[in-house]
């Protein structure tokens, strides 16, 4: 959502019109909010230790008119409890398989887990984002991590169980 040239996630501007303005909140402020998340994540469960960012990758700053239809990207990496990962990636209905997060921001390169090897399902990526917006999700079942990468991330519903 779009209010006076400010990005609104969860109730905390993430995003800004102006990258001059040291009034403004700087986009690649690495967050540590975990609420956001859970309300749009809902179906993955209960998240601790984030790390994201949300921001417009389209926007150089320059403009000053605000971006009337933003594509702001929210991405980051969260802890799941313990064991949560590898009941996710079991159900067979998903096939979950090797992944690699693509195109990490490197204001969050430091904060992946090390020895994480992912993993991610399309059919997964769709359970969680009923469909209604970009966002490919990758598990860690060594670290008990999940990586996210997605675009104007929507409060969905609960996720109906896999076929």
């Amino acid at each position: 959502m779009v209010l006076s040239g400010l990005f609104v996630l969860g109730g905390g501007a993430v995003g800004c019109g102006s990258a001059g303005d040291p009034a403004e909140p700087d986009p690649r402020k690495v967050n540590t909010d975990v609420e956001p998340l859970e309300r749009r994540f809902r179906a993955i469960g209960r998240l601790s230790d984030p790390h994201w960012l949300g921001y417009n990758p389209n926007d150089s700053g320059r403009e000053w008119i605000p971006d009337q239809d933003p594509r702001i990207r929210v991405v980051g990496v969260a802890r799941l409890p313990a064991g949560a990962v590898k009941t996710i990636v079991g159900k067979r209905a998903y096939a979950f398989e090797p992944s690699v997060p693509a195109h990490t921001p490197e204001e969050l390169a430091e904060f992946l887990p090390e020895g994480a090897e992912w993993v991610g399902s399309v059919g997964y990526d769709k359970h969680i984002t009923r469909s209604l917006y970009t966002g490919r999700f990758h598990f860690s079942v060594a670290t008990d991590h999940v990586y996210f990468d997605t675009i104007n991330p929507e409060i969905v519903s609960a996720s109906p169980p896999p076929q």
